[in-house]
C-alpha cells in the first residue's frame, strides 16, 4: 500500500530515466532498516540520480550570420493608387450611416417620476413623494 502511495510522488519528482535497475539496487541497499519512508526513499533516489544523470546537451553557437535581406523595391504609382483606394473603401465603410449604431447608444436611462414611484412603491407609513391635491 506505501509502494502504490509513493510511486505517483515519485513520478512527478523525478524522470522516467531516474528509474532503472541500477536505481533500485542503490535505493534497496539503503533501507536496511526495512521499508523506507518517502522521505527516505527520495532522498536515496535523488542522491542517485544526481550522481548518475546525464549531462546536458551543449547549447549549440550561434549561427553564421545571414546577409542582410535586398532591400525592396519601391511601388509603382498604380500599386500605390490601388491601396489608396482600398483604404478609403474600408474607412468609408467604417463610417457607413446604413451600419448599426452600438447597443449602448440605443439605450437612455429612464426614471420613474415621483408619482410614479408613490403608485408602485410607497415610503414606509404611507408618505407620499408627491402632494395630491384635494379637489
Amino acid at each position: 500500500m506505501r509502494l502504490a502511495a509513493y510511486v505517483p510522488m515519485l513520478l512527478d519528482r523525478f524522470p522516467d530515466a531516474a528509474f532503472t535497475p541500477a536505481s533500485l539496487e542503490h535505493v534497496a541497499a539503503k533501507a536496511v532498516k526495512g521499508f523506507p519512508t518517502y522521505g527516505e526513499l527520495a532522498s536515496w533516489l535523488a542522491d542517485w540520480w544526481r550522481d548518475h544523470r546525464p549531462m546536458p546537451t551543449a547549447i549549440a553557437g550561434p549561427a553564421k550570420e545571414a546577409p542582410p535581406p535586398e532591400p525592396r523595391v519601391p511601388p509603382t504609382p498604380e500599386e500605390t493608387a490601388y491601396v489608396r483606394r482600398c483604404v478609403q473603401e474600408i474607412v468609408g465603410n467604417m463610417r457607413s450611416p446604413q451600419a448599426e449604431p452600438d447597443e449602448p447608444a440605443l439605450r437612455k436611462p429612464a426614471y420613474l417620476s415621483p408619482a410614479q414611484l408613490d403608485v408602485i412603491n410607497p415610503l414606509p407609513g404611507g408618505v407620499k413623494r408627491v402632494r395630491q391635491s384635494v379637489q
